[in-house]
């Protein structure tokens, strides 16, 4: 083993560079890190001659990496425009809280139902049944209790 100061010094036999920059670099915990990041986190642990030229062109033949550059994502599309709601209870939100204490009248939820604009909220109470059939609600009956 030869060391250069602390780090090791890394000889040119077969592939071993080679497998110490696919480890370091496809490492499930690196995420594909920048050819400058990999070289600093190389250079603390390893040496070798033209490290970072070897660093640099493993990065450029990289897959991935090549795939996430700025330049090869399409470039976003034109805005689309939201619409804002302007009248109070055109655009609602409802939900159900279910399977509570039964009160005298036998209601055992409350439906929930939110204005989006004003952000008012309206508790009704109600009996849990089965089917959709019995829930023949209008917004004029809603706006009525």
């Amino acid at each position: 083993m030869v060391r250069y100061q602390v780090r090791l010094c890394v000889p040119n036999v077969g592939e071993l560079r080679q497998h110490i920059l696919i480890e370091a670099h496809n490492f499930r915990y690196s995420i594909h890190q920048s050819a400058t990041k990999t070289y600093h986190d190389l250079r603390k642990v390893y040496w070798w001659n033209d490290m970072k030229r070897n660093i640099a062109y493993f990065m450029a033949r990289c897959s991935y990496c090549q795939k996430a550059k700025v330049e090869h994502q399409k470039p976003g599309g034109v805005t689309q425009e939201i619409s804002i709601p302007t009248c109070m209870w055109e655009v609602i939100n409802m939900d159900f809280i279910a399977s509570l204490p039964r009160t005298r009248r036998q209601h055992n939820s409350f439906w929930v139902i939110v204005d989006i604009v004003t952000k008012l909220v309206h508790f009704l109470t109600v009996m849990t049944i089965d089917s959709m059939e019995e829930w023949r609600i209008t917004p004029d009956s809603i706006l009525a209790k």
